[in-house]
């Protein structure tokens, strides 16, 4: 897509987003991080499309969650790719589900994702979350340390913007995240293995079918098992646990 035409499609796709948040005043959950934020859309929607139906909650299609990716993902929109027809007629769709559209899900689960300076502040022009979880800010060796003072940044305007009834969601094992709570007046709920998490799994296994772990959250316990490998999914796993609980 040329720059020039780039521009144009930006442009549109913020406006009618805009235009559909707010006819339709949905409870926005934000997801934020430099890894893992599919993973945890993902089990948060499945936790929560268990609780209030297929029909009510919504999150990006695949990982639409940029400047572009963003206002498509909100606008239920497939990407044109290089073709200037197609965007056109993504626009006009846009146009139309942004003015005229009657049903639209009650919750969006959305990554927002960042990778320079004002990323974030862009994508808050078009939402305003009410809940936002924070996965973790980190990189490869290859990242340089001041990329991530960068990304910091851009969290810490997430944690600043959320309104005083919203809740803030924290990896408490990653001590750039864990600096959050101190930029926003919202509740703040923090997760992880580490003592002090409010939300803590401990006795983490391997086992022939996934992962076995005990879970500890506002006084309830339980043992849980997941079918799947990686700490990343347990993580996941206990965003979504903590989001439907408070929900």
């Amino acid at each position: 897509m040329k720059p020039f035409f780039k521009k144009i499609v930006q442009f549109y796709l913020k406006l009618f987003t805009k235009i559909i948040l707010w006819r339709k005043k949905p409870f926005i959950i934000a997801v934020a991080g430099t890894t893992n934020k599919t993973t945890v859309k993902e089990y948060i929607l499945k936790f929560l499309r268990e609780k209030y139906g297929e029909q009510e909650v919504r999150g990006n299609p695949r990982s639409y969650n940029t400047e572009i990716g963003l206002p498509l993902a909100i606008l239920y929109l497939e990407s044109g790719e290089s073709s200037f027809w197609k965007w056109w007629k993504i626009l006009i769709q846009a146009k139309l589900r942004a003015l005229f559209s009657r049903k639209f899900p009650s919750k969006l689960v959305l990554e927002l994702g960042v990778e320079k300076k004002g990323d974030m502040e862009y994508l808050l022009e078009m939402v305003r979350p009410t809940w936002a979880v924070v996965t973790n800010i980190e990189g490869s060796y290859s990242d340089a340390e001041s990329n991530l003072d960068e990304i910091f940044e851009e969290m810490k305007l997430l944690a600043e913007k959320l309104p005083k009834n919203g809740k803030l969601i924290l990896n408490f094992d990653d001590e750039r995240v864990r600096e959050l709570a101190d930029f926003s007046k919202t509740e703040k709920i923090s997760y992880g293995f580490s003592d002090g998490a409010e939300a803590r799994t401990t006795n983490l296994k391997t086992t022939v079918q996934g992962q076995t772990f005990d879970f500890s959250f506002r006084d309830k316990h339980e043992s849980v098992e997941i079918k799947k490998y990686g700490r990343h999914n347990v993580y996941a796993w206990m965003i979504a646990k903590i989001v439907k609980e408070v929900m």
